[in-house]
């Protein structure tokens, strides 16, 4: 029997994702455990693996999109009789169910550049085909199809768009004649329309040619004589142009989109760490021998876990329809890595023993270090700790992690002086920096949720039970 190969969900937003790469080619062999594929999203670039053995057939094409959960291919077992057509499983692409009036099908429908099949006066086109000829102005009606079964498909409406023949609408500029437009991410066209970057005068660098999102930054922020004046400008002050990596950039617009779209605010908050700092000493020593070496962001993460508990607003999300509690309470760390910054996610953190989540947390972060980040390490975060105490940080303004309601700032533990009576005392003590959404929570609730952490963190013995 055969194993289907679904397109992964990566992340609570996730809505499509785009075949970026297949590491094996149609009608290839693959190993359970091997690369497989490389799937785009809005966020993040992640190789997944195979999970079966046996020869691999594809359903879906690089750069065609697909939603979460869609069946993009499938592997056959040795021996087991493997279908000559690619039939594609994925609802959304199904024909529905034929009518009487729609049987007599032509047989010769779905041959390269023919009309596209019709039944019942439907035309057969895919999502990302009727996707792209909104946002090109085209009617997609009028492309000739050479999808399977006679669909339209991505590149039928970009050759629609090249040939100057649509209606329907019309595209920012004219191509030149006999213009090729190249394949292009949902990504990239997204910033193509936001940018008013006409993709038909864009060169793709991706796989086949395909148009990727850096691409469209690059034609947006170089176009000729802006670019010629740039390079002349560069040169003559010495400068040096670096280029942005892939994942500067998805952080560069993740955290704008974040930024735009919550209404932000930030807290901050000192908390007595004498008691945290004991027990952290004792916990290391006594964990020694296991190689377990619990950190001052592993109170903090436990803290939060149980704080979330007990103000569950915290652990929400906002969507334009309603509030999204959710039941899982799980808690992402931030990682700095040398290209920018990664959160895997402590699951079920409330759940874990001191031991078991301090053990979590230092392979995820040995993980991330290493690039050995599993799909699953990244996905469903509820709630976010983020770290700069290590650099001689006293206080500053995490930006939230979306679709999560907050993230929490770890500062450095600093000595200060506080009285007993008349008697000045040394004492150890750390900020925490809040910021939350105004949108899920108010500034009271906020605070409390704050005060709560606190309190766990000051008597820290609490945390291990």
């Amino acid at each position: 029997m055969p194993t289907e190969i679904y397109l992964i969900k990566s992340g609570m937003t996730m809505t499509e994702g785009v075949v970026e790469e297949w590491y094996v080619p149609d009608g290839g062999q693959v190993t359970e455990g091997d690369l497989l594929y490389r799937l785009e999203t809005e966020k993040i670039n992640l190789d997944v693996d195979a999970e079966a053995t046996g020869t691999v057939q594809h359903h879906v094409g690089v750069g065609e999109s697909r939603e979460p959960g869609d069946v993009i291919g499938m592997i056959y077992p040795a021996g087991e009789t493997i279908p000559a057509t690619n039939e594609a499983p994925a609802a959304s692409l199904a024909a529905p169910p034929p009518t009487a009036a729609a049987t007599p099908v032509a047989a010769a429908a779905g041959a390269p550049g023919s009309p596209a099949t019709q039944v019942g006066g439907r035309v057969f086109s895919s999502p990302a085909a009727r996707r792209l000829a909104s946002e090109l102005g085209v009617d997609v009606t009028q492309a000739d199809a050479s999808g399977p079964g006679g669909r339209i498909v991505e590149a039928d409406v970009q050759t629609l768009a090249a040939s100057g023949n649509a209606t329907g609408g019309a595209t920012s500029a004219t191509p030149a004649a006999g213009a090729t437009a190249s394949p292009s991410s949902p990504v990239a066209r997204k910033l193509a329309r936001e940018l008013d970057v006409d993709l038909l005068r864009v060169t793709g660098t991706g796989p086949g040619g395909r148009i990727t999102k850096e691409d469209v930054e690059a034609a947006h922020a170089n176009p000729p004589a802006r670019a010629q004046a740039a390079q002349a400008q560069t040169a003559a002050a010495g400068a040096q142009t670096l280029p942005h990596s892939g994942m500067r950039k998805t952080i560069a617009r993740r955290m704008h989109d974040s930024l735009q779209e919550m209404a932000q605010l930030t807290m901050d908050m000192d908390i007595a760490m004498d008691d945290a700092v004991k027990l952290r000493n004792q916990l290391v020593e006594e964990w020694a021998d296991e190689g377990i070496k619990p950190t001052y962001n592993d109170l903090v993460i436990k803290a939060c876990a149980k704080a979330l508990e007990q103000h569950p607003l915290m652990n929400s999300s906002f969507t334009d329809t309603a509030l999204i509690a959710h039941g899982a309470i799980n808690v992402g760390m931030a990682v700095a890595l040398e290209e920018g910054l990664i959160v895997p996610v402590v699951k079920n953190a409330n759940a874990l023993g001191m031991k078991a989540m301090c053990a979590e947390s230092a392979r995820l972060a040995r993980a991330a270090r290493e690039s050995n980040l599993g799909v699953e390490d990244l996905q469903d975060g509820t709630f976010t700790v983020s770290a700069l105490g290590m650099f001689g940080v006293d206080s500053f303004t995490p930006i939230i992690n979306a679709p999560q309601a907050g993230i929490l700032g770890v500062n450095r533990l600093r000595d200060e002086v506080r009285w007993d009576g008349n008697t000045p005392v040394r004492a150890q003590v750390m900020r925490v920096s809040l910021t939350w959404d105004h949108r899920v929570l108010d500034g009271a609730p906020a605070a409390q949720f704050l005060q709560t952490v606190k309190s766990l963190l000051e008597s820290p013995f609490r945390l291990l039970v």
